[in-house]
């Protein structure tokens, strides 16, 4: 398998590794020996977010047709930035879901079809960061607790309910979308902004 980093095929992938996930992990451990994070990973054209990347990657033998290019970056200006990012969207998020409920509930409901579409998208991109940051970090998520509830567990969670959500959009079921948005996902945008506060305990913590 070819891994290029930056662009650079400058690492070599020594021992036997058991499959492409382990390879990745043989190259994270190469790059934050240098201060450095993986930010992106594209196999053969094909992304691996940090959501899938377990599932996509477990399990899949070495190959010498297999091209893996990875994007890095200083660790601490990725989580600086990745940071930077969750705190300028997340407090306006649970306003966002609201107001957005609101339009469903009310008269003209297919004007919300399209900001629901951005607002997804903007859920999207929380999870990906936190995400960047929890790899980055080698943090457990099963380990992370708010109040009693594990972190792991409120990612499932929401994931079931934008999926819930996402179906009730597809037929236009806006009831439904109006009361997810109000009562399951705004709240849960509340939760969020602690979950990246507790991010940032941990960033601060292992950086301190």
């Amino acid at each position: 398998m070819q891994i290029r980093i930056d662009g650079e095929q400058k690492f070599e992938l020594l021992g036997d590794a058991e499959d492409v996930l382990a390879a990745v992990g043989a190259v994270n451990e190469y790059l934050r020996g240098g201060g450095r994070a993986i930010l992106s990973l594209v196999l053969n054209g094909e992304t691996i977010t940090p959501e899938n990347m377990a599932k996509r990657l477990t399990g899949m033998p070495l190959s010498d047709s297999l091209v893996l290019e990875v994007g890095s970056e200083a660790l601490e200006t990725m989580i600086e930035t990745c940071l930077k990012e969750l705190q300028e969207v997340l407090p306006e998020l649970p306003e966002a879901c609201r107001s957005l409920a609101r339009v469903f509930q009310g008269d003209r409901p297919e004007d919300g079809f399209d900001p629901f579409i951005e607002l997804a998208n903007i859920w999207s991109l929380i999870k990906r960061r936190e995400m960047l940051i929890v790899t980055a970090l080698e943090l457990k998520l099963d380990a992370l607790k708010i109040g009693d509830a594990m972190i792991a567990e409120m990612h499932h969670d929401l994931n079931v309910q934008l999926e819930e959500a996402a179906d009730a959009l597809k037929r236009n079921d806006c009831v439904l979308l109006g009361d997810l948005l109000e009562y399951e996902l705004a709240p849960r945008a509340e939760q969020e902004i602690k979950i990246v506060n507790l991010i940032q305990e941990q960033a601060s913590a292992q950086q301190g």
